[in-house]
């Protein structure tokens, strides 16, 4: 009887030591084994599915402009609508494959581009982001707590858009700001997520 309850406790120990090591060392997905490179790596590839509000700014030589967004993005699929300044209220751009539309409910309006790729790569989408992280320069690291992904987009015809440096909390690897920068590394564009949601 005693070898028995032995014998049960022994295995009991035996399965719980099993599961820690599996846990630890061998059980994809568990970040503790990982680069953060590859952690990184990871997350960028969940963003074509996600929900965020935002807050953009675009300087220019002569002003800075404000506004409030809000995107949607599913796979193929991406649509951003503009919350704030009232002037521009419910202006939604809808993007889905080749096909851009432009959507204003106060005016009515609603225009179709089809095969223009010069408005179909949006940059200010995290998926458009990623995509550019695995196809160019890129490097990843720390600075005041957060994880810095940087990219240089030499390709670009665009000189507004060079650089870009997407800002993860260090901890939850949650966006925090996307910063856009021209060809002499002066910010153009700056996005802060509000609050976000990656599906």
């Amino acid at each position: 009887m005693k070898k028995q309850k032995f014998l049960i406790i022994f295995v009991f120990i035996c399965s719980i030591v099993f599961c820690i090591l599996y846990y630890n060392f061998l059980k994809s997905g568990n970040n503790i084994n990982r680069s953060q490179e590859q952690i990184v790596e990871d997350i960028l590839k969940e963003f074509n599915n996600y929900e965020a509000n935002i807050e953009v700014t675009v300087k220019s030589n002569k002003n800075e402009n404000k506004y409030e967004m809000k995107q949607v993005v599913k796979d193929k699929y991406s649509k951003q609508e503009i919350l704030n300044p009232d002037n521009i209220k419910d202006l939604t751009i809808e993007l889905e494959e080749n096909k851009l539309k432009i959507l204003n409910s106060k005016l009515n309006m609603e225009k179709i581009y089809e095969n223009y790729e010069c408005i179909l790569n949006n940059s200010l989408f995290l998926n458009t982001f990623s995509s550019e992280f695995f196809n160019n320069s890129s490097k990843i690291y720390e600075e005041d707590e957060k994880i810095v992904i940087e990219i240089k987009l030499p390709n670009n015809s665009n000189t507004y858009i060079k650089y870009k440096y997407l800002y993860l909390d260090a901890k939850s690897y949650e966006p925090q700001k996307l910063v856009i920068k021209d060809i002499t590394q002066n910010p153009y564009i700056s996005i802060i997520y509000k609050d976000i949601e990656i599906k």
